[in-house]
């Protein structure tokens, strides 16, 4: 008997082996096909999401530009840099004063500048807007608090409500208006 026992003990292993192998063989057959179809429809979902983006972006640039814009101003105004905010200013810039408003804003920032060591701008909200009827126009409304320092410790601080027009000059936005009560 006891060779029957070791005899059969063998091929029932053999046979155990086979049949994991087989088993094995047709799992990675199953997982493979559910790969080249979850693989096939991840791709199709990448494409698709890829082409909603691209759509997207294309749609969102000028917006994005604008907002990137009037960053930029507050940036330029906050480092005291005249020839930063003269570069977002459009060639017919209106001034609120009657004379040329590249002039008046460069008195304007030169005379704020002398007086103020530290300039901050906090913009407590702000929104930008592209026309709809005429798409190379923009405008932005804030509400800013420009808070004046001559030394570390703010001396003048006051709150504004400010509108700006903007006009698309190619890929960049330019200042064409700036009034602020």
């Amino acid at each position: 008997m006891r060779t029957t026992t070791a005899g059969t003990r063998p091929r029932a292993v053999a046979t155990e082996a086979v049949a994991t192998k087989a088993a094995a063989a047709e799992a990675v057959a199953i997982a493979s096909g559910r790969w080249r179809v979850c693989r096939a429809g991840f791709l199709s979902f990448l494409l698709l999401g890829a082409a909603l983006f691209l759509f997207a972006c294309s749609r969102a640039e000028p917006q994005a530009a604008l907002e990137a814009s009037v960053r930029k101003l507050q940036t330029a105004l906050e480092e005291k840099s005249v020839r930063d905010v003269l570069s977002l200013l459009a060639d017919d810039f209106a001034a609120p004063a009657p004379e040329d408003g590249r002039e008046w804003a460069r008195r304007t920032m030169l005379m704020m500048f002398s007086r103020y060591q530290n300039i901050r701008i906090m913009v407590l909200s702000s929104e930008s807007r592209i026309d709809a009827q005429v798409s190379d126009r923009a405008t932005t409304t804030a509400k800013v608090a420009l808070i004046g320092a001559e030394g570390l410790i703010p001396d003048n601080a006051r709150q504004f409500q400010v509108r700006m027009g903007w006009i698309r000059n190619g890929e960049d936005w330019k200042l064409t208006r700036l009034e602020w009560e």
